[in-house]
């Protein structure tokens, strides 16, 4: 087959981005973006209607790309169809693969080259290397079975896409299967296999766009183009499957799910005799003497067993026909060997104290083991040393907020930032200092602790939702750390529930809290970004997060995700395309707008106060998307619009540049 490219000056073929797009997607079909910074691997998601019969909404797409360009993204999109997470993928557009000839894990004597730190070392191409690479590989690409639709140019490679025939069936399935056999096929021709990239794979993989820079280099930024278009064929999945060598239907059957499950202990360990469980009267201990008290006590009594130190006997862990077990007192320590080396109590001869013996028993956590061990033996435990050092962290930190306010000049923006939230937060700290308990109660080594947000509201006469941005900016900061349940001690939750149910309160929450003085710098920095993104409390939101750091760092502020009805994002959209029409129509929108018209929503009309309620709540992510500005109008914008009103305008932003 023939290519029809010149190998040595690939031209970039006249198809624009929009164009490009519309390759992979059907008319009026939602596109999922991810805008990635190259160098710092911040991401941001994007989203909007690729529309074949209206350019209002990408045009304005277009706009944020290059305004994010500028601050060192690249750009990219996901290449099937649904969404941006795997499970969300309804639909797959193409199989493809990526080439990168830009750099290879460095080898020697056949062994991977590994740093102090034991990550692996790359070797970088001169772009004379990789512009030979890339002319051996298009001549290779020419004696495929299958002719590309896509070919696209990156700094380091080639995008190489196959378009699935959307009126033919397809297997979702079957999707990462299909890649690995189809990036096994390209690697095996290559010198190096890593040359074809085994991670791109996944159902929402994105690809770069073309048009727009590589600028993992910003000093050499590459313009990513397309140099080969060919739309006379599309494929199925079997033809795909088929040139390389392999029968759909293997990997049909070879997609369904093979249950891994742990390793099961015998049964004895589980049926332990009930009464061997001792009486024990309630040691006191410091927590420093915890661990070496309980390794000294005797696991024969302990697991209720017919043995003797030192004397083999059946292995309880796995089914023993010949004595292989042994318990061994040294020095006052016990410990329980096995020497089978099939045994999952083995551990490659070391033995397990009765820490480990537990975890294996109850298939837990080393913290969750030492908890259920001190019920056991009824420890009383002190912790004086860890709970000092936690109230004089919070004795600490409640200074240096109380005088955060004459720090104006080395923390700015977390001063113009905070200056409202400064009484809630310190009351938050006053929780905090009066609710450690010991080691027990804590995560990563500081104290958690718990309270309610109605408490707090009422306390600060303010209503719930104003309390919850406040938090949700707090833990944005870095001031405050929010901590799953699954991370909290389940009598600590417990307590948190009874608490609540007593008090009548909903909403307990789990926190712990840093050292301010580690943690103003980094606040500091994350408020000069949060200001640049026009700031507001009443704007806080999951999307203002992600518009800002990213919907990986707004999902760790926003554990709960918050499930919006169907019906709610459907009047939101409409609100949305009201908007970009009227910008559109008069370069401008008021919310008089929105409030006059008569939005209609599957035959009924949609009453004033839900589209005021709508409209706030969609407003922040419309000026983020779009990069729009919600202003006063002056007489420099009236003069421009050609307006006369001193409402507030939604507008481009542009408008005020020109």
């Amino acid at each position: 087959m023939g290519l029809n490219i010149d190998f040595e000056n690939r031209e970039a073929l006249t198809i624009t981005d929009f164009e490009f797009l519309s390759l992979f997607k059907k008319g009026n079909e939602k596109v999922y973006f991810r805008l990635i910074q190259e160098e710092k691997h911040i991401a941001k998601k994007i989203d909007c209607l690729l529309t074949l019969d209206d350019d209002l909404e990408y045009p304005l797409i277009q706009n944020i790309f290059k305004k994010y360009q500028k601050q060192g993204y690249g750009v990219y999109f996901v290449v099937n169809s649904g969404g941006q997470e795997k499970n969300s993928i309804k639909r797959i557009n193409a199989h493809f693969i990526d080439m990168d000839f830009g750099k290879v894990p460095k080898i020697d004597n056949g062994e991977l080259i590994k740093d102090s730190e034991g990550k692996i070392v790359y070797e970088y191409r001169n772009k004379e290397e990789i512009e030979e690479y890339k002319i051996v590989f298009l001549k290779k690409l020419e004696n495929f079975k299958l002719i590309p639709n896509v070919i696209v140019e990156t700094k380091n490679g080639f995008h190489v896409y196959w378009l699935l025939d959307l009126e033919k069936p397809q297997w979702l399935d079957v999707f990462t299967p299909l890649q690995e056999k189809l990036i096994e096929h390209f690697a095996s021709f290559e010198k190096r296999h890593e040359h074809a990239d085994p991670n791109v794979k996944e159902l929402n993989r994105v690809l770069r766009i073309i048009n727009y820079r590589h600028l993992k280099n910003p000093k050499d930024p590459f313009t990513i183009k397309c140099i080969y278009l060919n739309t006379d064929v599309k494929y199925t999945q079997e033809d795909i499957a088929a040139a390389i060598g392999y029968n759909i239907i293997e990997l049909v059957s070879n997609t369904k799910c093979t249950e891994i499950k742990p390793v099961t202990v015998k049964a004895e360990i589980n049926n332990l005799r009930k009464d061997s469980r001792r009486v024990y009267s309630s040691p006191i201990l410091q927590y420093e003497d915890l661990i070496p008290f309980l390794k000294q006590q005797d696991l024969i009594s302990y697991l209720g067993i017919d043995a003797k130190s030192n004397v083999n006997f059946k292995c309880i862990f796995h089914n023993d026909n010949n004595p292989s077990a042994v318990i061994k007192n040294s020095d006052g320590y016990y410990k329980y060997f096995c020497n089978s080396p099939a045994c999952i109590c083995h551990n490659d001869g070391k033995g397990m104290d009765i820490i480990d013996i537990v975890k294996i028993k109850e298939n837990c956590d080393t913290s969750t083991a030492i908890r259920k061990l001190v019920e056991y033996f009824h420890i009383e435990l002190e912790d004086s040393t860890w709970i000092n050092e936690q109230s004089k962290k919070f004795e600490t930190n409640m200074m240096l907020l109380s005088q955060l306010g004459e720090r104006k000049d080395e923390f700015p923006n977390l001063n113009r930032i905070i200056r409202f939230g400064y009484p809630i937060l310190m009351d938050i700290l006053e929780i905090g200092k009066k609710n450690i308990i010991n080691r027990f109660f804590s995560t990563n080594g500081e104290s958690i602790f718990f309270f309610s947000n109605r408490y707090l509201a009422g306390k600060r006469n303010k209503s719930v939702v104003n309390i919850n941005k406040y938090i949700n900016l707090f833990c944005t900061l870095g001031l405050l750390n929010k901590i799953s349940y699954k991370q909290v001690n389940q009598r600590l939750r417990a307590m948190a529930v009874q608490i609540s149910k007593d008090n009548a309160q909903n909403g307990i929450s789990f926190y712990t809290v840093p050292d301010y003085n580690k943690a103003f710098k980094s606040a500091d920095e994350r408020a000069s970004i949060m200001l640049q993104y026009k700031f507001s409390i009443k704007g806080m939101s999951k999307k203002y997060l992600e518009n800002c750091f990213g919907e990986e760092f707004a999902n760790q502020i926003y554990l709960v995700n918050v499930k919006d009805s169907e019906r709610s994002k459907n009047i939101r959209d409409a609100i949305e395309s009201l908007i970009l029409q009227q910008i559109k129509t008069y370069g401008y929108f008021t919310r008089d707008m929105i409030m006059n018209y008569k939005l209609k929503l599957d035959n009924h009309y949609i009453r004033c106060g839900v589209k005021e309620y709508e409209f706030r709540k969609v407003l922040p992510d419309i000026i983020q998307k779009y990069d729009l500005i919600y202003v006063k109008a002056n007489n420099n914008i009236n003069q421009k619009l050609g307006i006369d009103t001193k409402k507030y305008v939604l507008i481009q932003r542009s408008l005020l540049d020109e």
